[in-house]
């Protein structure tokens, strides 16, 4: 998947997904990355023991962008 960079400031980085929704994000995730700049996004299923800690990373920082928005 695809992301783009669209801004980051106060902390925030607000990202542009393939669809065109956007999310934001810590910007401390994007840290050496400037505006405007696209990236590869790889998103991989673990095996089974480690699905339930790649949930609960998901889960943080899902909860994480909820707080920027």
């Amino acid at each position: 998947m695809k992301i783009i960079v669209n801004r980051i400031e106060d902390g925030v980085a607000t990202i542009e997904l393939e669809n065109g929704k956007t999310v934001n994000l810590p910007a401390i995730l994007f840290e050496d990355f400037k505006e405007g700049d696209t990236l590869i996004l790889t998103i991989e299923k673990a095996n089974d023991s480690g699905t339930a800690d790649t949930q609960k990373i998901f889960d943080k920082l899902r909860n994480k962008s909820n707080n920027y928005e």
